[in-house]
């Protein structure tokens, strides 16, 4: 009894998917009628299958068998054609997911720690800006504009094939300028705090010591790293940031290329707003989780 069950509630489920398929094939040419009895029919083999009673299961199946004969005798059915078109929408609502909505990045440099560390895997909000075409750097159409804070991901403005990771620190319009390792924004200091000597991954060799500071933009703060040491006299020159284009910089700000050195970040550059740390991997430990930065959010 075991296996005529077994096979019986095999053929069941069989004739339960294949079923619905021939019904949204078959519906225009049923009656009103036809349809509420199809429809009973699904939920009779449904509930059969749920229970151990192989004697009504049987019974379902042979007033199905007989609904069928009649009705879906004419239909042709393909299992390997309805499998390619299952895994073809599958595949459609990944490449839209991906392209349009949200896309995984994966940190390669020290330059936004201690924001974001090297093996760091993050969500990317695609759609905040706008929607971009596939493939290109055009937008269909915008939605907000990036601001002072944002941490973007987008294409490097040198090779657009490489996608890079900075926080805006300056939109269209703002003057922005460094004098002695300090940043100004519209001839305004951006307040910064320090915190405490920073004791956590860093990129060897760079720098031996770091001290750890709260910066703020906009009334947000967020972490920034200074090579411990003296920085009179590194300045950078004021330059207006034009119409269609941001100022990006690294939180590590010692060790980031950024816009002080290749220039401006286009607008249509950008792919989206890094939102949270999926999968944090440590490259120094075999790429073993970092397990408390796990889903941890991007400010």
């Amino acid at each position: 009894m075991t296996d005529n069950w077994k096979e019986m509630k095999n053929k069941a489920k069989n004739e339960l998917e294949e079923g619905r398929i021939l019904f949204k094939k078959a519906r225009r040419s049923l009656t009103q009628e036809q349809q509420q009895q199809a429809r009973a029919l699904f939920k009779e083999l449904a509930a059969g299958i749920k229970t151990k009673d192989q004697k009504n299961l049987g019974s379902v199946l042979e007033k199905y068998d007989a609904f069928k004969e009649s009705h879906f005798s004419q239909i042709r059915f393909n299992r390997a054609w309805e499998t390619i078109k299952e895994l073809f929408w599958i595949i459609l609502v990944v490449f839209f997911i991906r392209w349009i909505l949200v896309e995984p990045f994966r940190i390669p440099s020290g330059s936004m720690i201690p924001t974001l560390l090297v093996g760091d895997q993050l969500m990317v909000n695609k759609l905040v800006y706008g929607v971009q075409i596939p493939l290109t750097t055009k937008k269909l159409f915008n939605l907000k504009k990036p601001e002072r804070g944002d941490v973007i991901v987008f294409k490097y403005p040198p090779n657009p094939r490489e996608d890079y990771v900075k926080r805006v620190v300056g939109v269209a319009g703002d003057e922005i300028t460094m004098r002695d390792g300090q940043l100004f924004v519209n001839g305004k200091e951006v307040p910064r705090s320090y915190v405490e000597p920073y004791t956590g991954p860093s990129d060897t060799g760079f720098c031996e010591n770091y001290d750890l500071f709260s910066e703020e933009l906009d009334h947000a703060s967020h972490p920034m790293l200074l090579c411990h040491r003296s920085h009179q006299g590194e300045d950078f020159p004021a330059v207006r940031v034009p119409e269609g284009a941001v100022f990006g910089m690294g939180d590590n700000r010692d060790n980031s290329q950024d816009s002080r050195y290749w220039g401006m970040i286009p607008t249509n550059n950008i792919k989206g707003k890094a939102l949270f740390i999926h999968l944090p991997l440590d490259p120094t430990r075999h790429y073993l989780p970092r397990w408390n930065r796990f889903f941890k959010w991007i400010r």
